[in-house]
């Protein structure tokens, strides 16, 4: 949840050391390396995205702390250079494959040795004009939203989060308007925004067509948070995870009357006054001509495992064999406080096996979409096999705020567990209809 994911990361960035950095006397060296000329455009490449200011969405500010200039940069100075010399931050979790992925974060050897330097010569602040000029960031002029403003934006009606509310998953549905949806619309992107980031431990959403239409005064249904039967998910996003554009040529189509759900899993301190009024809200980019691939998001699940009272480190496995052949968009593999390591392989037709993503340090407060560079493809007859590790004892307990004496299966509850392996994707067929947005 936000609150563990925060108190993770002011943790591991070492608040306590880092509030004073003392000034070293350095050799010449490294006394030429400042903030401005030096440090400030590695921040802005590769901190800043998540280091910054922005609005309650899960899927935006992931970091509790803003490193947008010298005064908010410098009080962490030391625990940065700590932090980028283990290789721990920029965070990404993944140490295979290497290159393939568009959103991979790192710094390069120089780039660690700048920060180091910086640090071990007293932080210096530099001459100001050596700085480059400020990165502009989307939502700075969009209403926060991350990649421009939407085309239209669907809004569930506001909900009260009782004070007694320790764990709740609930899912509402909201009809599409003639005025946002007036024909089928092929979109090419969507962003969530969950209302309050410090209470959502994630947010789902999928469409659900006109054929299948339950709930349309939105009444919100309490439960396991499945949707109806013909619904196709959307996609979801949690801490640390990113909502985005698909690649060109590809895209999801709303048909006209459909409906969309609002999948809420809310989490937060079952105390007096901690009542919060919130209100999703899914904003979509159109596509400007009917892609070539229909996008489908769905998972590899397994729903019947049990993990054993204090075992340090049990296997979760789940497969499926694809029908066509599938361009692969995107992993992302989702699980609770348990979780340490996730891993996807292919098995191929022709009897060979690689490696599509290994996780081996998962951590729940960064839930990391591993987005291709290129779609790759799968031919028809592979087998794909999603596996989760879990540590169930006293020592991640204690850390990770769970009883390790306990049986833990799968369940929505945060302290439930989930082996959900999810990849977006497109099944490669000779066309996928003729629907225009222009029409």
């Amino acid at each position: 949840m936000t609150m563990q994911r925060t108190f993770m990361f002011v943790m591991a960035l070492g608040l306590v050391s880092a509030m004073a950095v003392p000034s070293f006397a350095g050799n010449e060296a490294e006394s030429t390396v400042t903030y401005y000329k030096d440090v400030l455009p590695i921040m802005q490449e590769n901190c800043q995205t998540c280091h910054r200011e922005s609005g309650a969405n899960i899927s935006g500010l992931v970091a509790p702390m803003s490193f947008m200039d010298y005064k908010e940069t410098r009080p962490w100075a030391r625990a940065i250079a700590r932090k980028v010399e283990s290789k721990e931050m920029p965070p990404w979790f993944a140490t295979a494959p290497k290159g393939v992925f568009e959103n991979e974060r790192g710094l390069t050897d120089d780039e660690i040795s700048t920060i180091v330097n910086w640090v071990e010569a007293g932080a210096p602040a530099g001459d100001m004009t050596d700085a480059p000029p400020a990165k502009q960031w989307a939502e700075a002029s969009n209403d926060g939203w991350t990649y421009g403003k939407p085309d239209f934006v669907v809004k569930m009606d506001p909900y009260v989060i009782e004070d007694e509310v320790y764990d709740l998953n609930i899912v509402f549905y909201k009809k599409l308007t003639e005025a946002e949806l007036p024909k089928d619309t092929w979109v090419r992107g969507w962003e969530f925004r969950t209302g309050d980031s410090r209470l959502t431990h994630h947010m789902c959403s999928s469409t659900i067509p006109p054929s299948a239409q339950v709930h349309e005064d939105g009444t919100a249904v309490e439960g396991d948070g499945s949707d109806v039967e013909g619904s196709t998910l959307l996609s979801c996003v949690a801490e640390g995870g990113e909502s985005g554009i698909l690649p060109e040529g590809y895209g999801v189509l709303l048909e006209k009357g459909s409906m969309l759900s609002f999948n809420m899993h809310y989490n937060k301190e079952p105390v007096a006054g901690s009542a919060e009024t919130v209100q999703s809200e899914i904003g979509f980019f159109v596509s400007k001509e009917p892609p070539r691939y229909q996008v489908k998001n769905d998972s590899l699940y397994n729903r019947g495992f049990e993990i054993p009272p204090n075992h340090p480190n049990y296997r979760v496995g789940s497969s499926r064999v694809l029908e066509k052949d599938t361009l692969v968009l995107n992993y992302w593999p989702h699980a609770h406080t348990r979780a340490v390591a996730a891993r996807y392989t292919a098995f191929y037709p022709d009897g060979t096996e690689e490696l599509l993503l290994d996780v081996p340090k998962y951590d729940q407060g960064w839930q990391v979409t591993y987005k291709y560079k290129e779609p790759k493809l799968l031919p028809k007859g592979t087998r794909i096999d999603v596996d989760f590790w879990y540590d169930n004892t006293e020592a991640r307990g204690a850390i990770r705020k769970f009883d390790p004496n306990l049986s833990v299966g799968y369940g929505e509850r945060t302290n439930d567990e989930m082996s959900l392996g999810f990849i977006g994707y497109a099944e490669i067929e000779d066309h996928i209809g003729t629907t225009d947005n222009n029409n």
